[in-house]
This record gives structure tokens, sequence and C-alpha cells, in this order.
């Protein structure tokens, strides 16, 4: 039996989150991220192509089918930091629970903070 808050997860590039509301904003470093989550799964050091100001994002379903967008929370305009910089992600889904699964995976995964 699991003591997690929240059910088993998986980054993919199967899923389509586009246009998913934005939940809220989470703060952490790019690593805490990769810890969690592994690599991201688009980003632009991958040649991916993103329609916003992204750089980068994973994409992370959850067992029970709920999907998350996790991307640089930047402004219109801002692209001159690396994202390895960011401190501030935003996450999006259609699923409003999601938020605080992402924000208890990221803190599971990263006990020393």
């Amino acid at each position: 039996m699991s003591d997690k808050n929240y059910p088993p997860y998986r980054t993919t590039k199967e899923i389509d989150v586009r246009f998913a509301p934005q939940l809220g904003v989470i703060a952490c470093s790019y690593q805490h991220l990769v810890r969690t989550f592994g690599q991201p799964t688009f980003s632009t050091e991958n040649n991916d192509t993103f329609e916003g100001t992204e750089q980068c994002a994973w994409q992370v379903q959850f067992q029970n089918g709920s999907s998350v967008i996790i991307a640089e929370n930047r402004g219109f305009g801002t692209s001159e930091n690396h994202f390895h910089a960011a401190k501030s992600w935003k996450v999006n889904s259609r699923d409003e629970k999601t938020y605080n699964w992402i924000k208890e995976a990221i803190r599971d995964a990263n006990p020393n903070g």
C-alpha cells in the first residue's frame, strides 16, 4: 500500500493537454522537476517548438487518466532567461485535483528541498 496521496504517473508525448486551463503556479527549480519527472517531455534543447514563450515542458499523465502540462511561468516577450534558471512553473490541466498531486509528487521526490 502506498502512502502517497496521488495516483502513479508517467511522462508522455502521447497526450494532448493544449488549451487546458492554468490551475496555478509552483515555485521550484528546474532540478526539482527533473528529479521528480525526469527530463522535460519537450524542450528547445531537443529542437521542439512551442507556440508561446515556453522553452520546456513536462506532460504528465496519472493512472486515473488525468493529464497535466508543466511549463515555465513566463510573461509574453520574456524569453531571454534559459529554462534551467526558471523558479516559477505553471500547471495546466482540466482536472483540478492534479495541481495538488503535482505539488505532492515534487515534494516527495525532493525531501531535502
